[in-house]
């Protein structure tokens, strides 16, 4: 058992300055400690949203690729594409070529006559 003396030594050390400064340090390490698992918590967490938006993109196109799959096996698909990569047709077909018609030329107004011409009109010229 303690005397009272050891006691209040006791006491004087966990409420004294020594003790602050050890609860201090305690804290400042469990503080740094925490501070740390925070930013990995952060950065977990920023990684799956950049993830789960990725994998949104990619399933928008395999949805979209699947549509291109299903509609080039089918022999109406496969033969639009063809047409469209190689520029044929099948044997007997004929090509309609429609050219526009030329747009007429915009003619400019007449000028407008001078003073000069005008006096000439008005005496009974031109």
């Amino acid at each position: 058992m303690l005397k009272p003396s050891d006691k209040h030594f006791i006491r004087r050390i966990v409420f004294g300055k020594v003790g602050l400064i050890v609860l201090t340090v305690l804290f400042a390490v469990f503080a740094k400690g925490t501070w740390s698992v925070y930013q990995k918590a952060q950065f977990a967490k920023e990684n799956r949203r950049m993830a789960e938006q990725e994998l949104n993109e990619l399933r928008t196109r395999e949805a979209a690729l699947q549509k291109e799959l299903d509609r080039l096996n089918t022999p109406r698909g496969l033969e639009e594409e063809i047409r469209q990569q190689f520029d044929v047709g099948r044997s007997g077909e004929r090509l309609i070529v429609l050219v526009d018609a030329p747009e007429p030329e915009e003619s400019a107004p007449p000028p407008e006559p001078t003073i000069w011409e005008r006096v000439i009109r008005f005496l009974g010229g031109r």
